[in-house]
């Protein structure tokens, strides 16, 4: 961090929190940035980290994915409002997989099932035919292969529920569309325009042994039996190989921050990327259904109903809601992004203890990013904890 910005007197509630949650195990390691307008305000890491850890971001994954589909969208190769089917082999005996759009899928709205452990099919399969599927191409073409048979718990575009598999389907048909990778069309079209050179799948891939140290762990896998450092902390998406359009990628603050600013441009017509057309549609709360809080790719803060524990991919304690019908288990008074986060604002989650918060109007990001995980899955701490950092951060901006 740099030290006149750390000193700011404008974010010593924020910081003290941030060391404080280090103290109190909500997380081993933390990196808290604030940025205005185009340049970062203040920065601050806590614990075991530094500014330049590389954390596995988890569902903060998502809003990626969706950017990269709206790059692809703008080179005609793929519709916001073309039926999914199009892309995607569907062998559900539901008919109702076919009036799913793309929209859908970006906004939580499919009707798909909110989470599975996938994983564990391909580990029957590996056990039964005796040869490696876990973490291979096999393993991922068998999850995918396991959502495309699913049927819909609902008729797409009627009910919302923060869908997992949502999102895996979402990045094959980016890898369909674009001819490659997901890994390499996120680089090749997002990450690398915009200069985040240290963001992307597989990290350990691009470190050499020396640089390995900047890779946040995030505790032991009973699914894998060994310690998760650079590899995904997500076993569905583990399965897949650790790329996935759900889960997998590991990001820095500074890095992310770099892609809040793209959106905050484009907002004003101004993207590199991004037009203003889709990041409206990213920024603006779906019409249909009725009180969805979900846009097509972030979600936005509501009052009551932060903190809801699920079995999603994102908690517990780490999304913002994941309900579709109004229920709402491990409620918290306010949304994770603070009870004064403003009403235009458009985040998301990460079950590993990660958290991006945007404010298009003043043009604020506030960047957290954490390793809760690293003290099991249970710890919940964070989700009293990140409210409060939230809104010592939303105070000391201007209004």
């Amino acid at each position: 961090m740099h030290p006149a910005a750390a000193e700011d007197p404008r974010f010593r509630s924020a910081a003290a929190l941030l060391d404080g949650g280090a103290d109190d195990e909500a997380y081993s390691a933390a990196v808290l940035l604030v940025g205005i307008g185009e340049d970062v305000a203040w920065e601050r890491s806590a614990g075991h980290a530094r500014a330049a850890s590389l954390f596995d971001i988890a569902s903060v994954t998502k809003p990626l994915t969706a950017a990269l589909f709206f790059v692809l969208s703008r080179e005609g190769s793929i519709r916001p409002d073309a039926p999914a089917a199009d892309v995607l082999p569907f062998t559900s005996p539901d008919p109702r997989v076919r009036e799913i759009r793309f929209s859908h899928l970006l906004a939580h709205t499919s009707g798909l099932p909110a989470y599975l452990p996938l994983y564990e099919k391909v580990l029957e399969a590996e056990r039964s035919g005796g040869s490696p599927l876990f973490g291979t191409a096999a393993g991922h073409d068998r999850v995918l292969a396991e959502v495309l048979s699913l049927p819909l718990a609902y008729a797409p575009g009627t009910a919302w529920e923060y869908s997992d598999l949502g999102y895996m389907l979402l990045g094959r048909a980016i890898e369909v569309a674009g001819f490659q990778s997901l890994d390499r069309l996120l680089k090749t079209n997002v990450t690398g325009p915009l200069g985040m050179r240290d963001t992307g799948y597989l990290p350990l891939s691009a470190l050499s042994e020396c640089e390995t140290g900047q890779v946040v762990p995030t505790g032991w896998s009973e699914v894998r039996g060994r310690e998760k450092a650079g590899e995904v902390d997500d076993e569905n998406a583990a399965a897949m190989g650790g790329v996935a359009g759900h889960a997998g990628v590991f990001s820095t603050a500074r890095d992310l921050f770099l892609f809040a600013r793209e959106v905050v441009r484009a907002r004003r017509g101004e993207g590199r990327l991004l037009s203003r057309p889709s990041v409206e549609a990213m920024t603006t709360r779906v019409p249909v259904p009725a009180g969805c809080p979900r846009t097509q790719g972030f979600d936005t803060p509501t009052a009551g109903e932060g903190g809801m524990s699920s079995p999603t991919g994102d908690s517990p304690g780490d999304t913002t809601r994941s309900s579709r019908i109004g229920d709402s288990p491990g409620k918290t008074p306010c949304s994770q992004a603070g009870a004064l986060a403003p009403s235009g604002a458009v985040g998301h989650l990460g079950y590993t203890g990660c958290s991006l918060w945007i404010d298009p109007a003043r043009e604020v990001t506030v960047v957290l990013l954490t390793n809760r995980v690293v003290h099991g899955p249970d710890n919940r701490k964070l989700s009293a904890l990140r409210p409060r950092i939230h809104d010592a951060v939303w105070g000391a901006v201007p209004a």
